[in-house]
This record gives structure tokens, sequence and C-alpha cells, in this order.
């Protein structure tokens, strides 16, 4: 098994080059992107490096895990991880290892709605 770990990190910080609501910015899969909420670096640092892994690393199965979903820690509070995922093999494999390894996950709704946001 090849593992791959990638890490998408990005400074917060206040300058002359901040992102400012209504900023474009164009995204690495060329993509452009409108600023609305200048909390979103995170957000679009990840974007960016889930486009590198699924062109560059060429990899069979993508799990991102990050802290950027605070609303989801209002909803599942800190013992469960919300799992977002279309596929649902992967979704199956996610909850065996999770009730094997007591790390909870609970799946989250992906509503064909939700791809036009």
């Amino acid at each position: 098994v090849e593992a791959s770990f990638v890490i998408a990190a990005c400074e917060n910080m206040i300058n002359e080059r901040a992102v400012v609501p209504g900023d474009v910015l164009t995204a690495a899969n060329g993509k452009t992107i409108e600023v609305i909420n200048t909390d979103a670096e995170g957000r679009l640092t990840m974007a960016d490096a889930l486009v590198y892994v699924d062109k560059e690393l060429g990899c069979q199965k993508i799990i991102e895990l990050s802290t950027l979903t605070g609303a989801c820690m209002v909803s599942l509070g800190s013992a469960i991880a919300g799992l977002w995922t279309s596929n649902d093999d992967l979704a199956r494999e996610i909850e065996v290892i999770s009730s094997s390894t007591g790390e909870k996950v609970w799946r989250m709704p992906l509503e064909k709605e939700y791809e036009e946001q």
C-alpha cells in the first residue's frame, strides 16, 4: 500500500496582500473563486491541495482531514468526525475502520442541490 500525505498550510495574516471580500482568486484547477468570507484561506489552500493530490499524485482514494468545519463540531461535538463522500463503498470502508479503531464518524448529507454552491 502506498500512502501519500499532503499538508496544506497557510498563514492568516493582515498585510497589504490580504484577501478582501470581492477578490476573485484562481484555483489550481483553473476555477475562479469569489471571496465572500475572509476566513476562507484554509479552505482555499485545501482546495488547491486536493487538486494537486488528484492531478499530480493520481491517488485512487483521497481522504481529507481538516478542522475547517467548525459548524460540524457544533452539530457532532468533539468526539465524532463528519464524513462527507458520495462514494458509498468508501463510506462503508471508513465506517468499518472507524468502528474497529473507536474513532467515531457520522456520514453527512451531500445533496445534489449542494453541488451548485
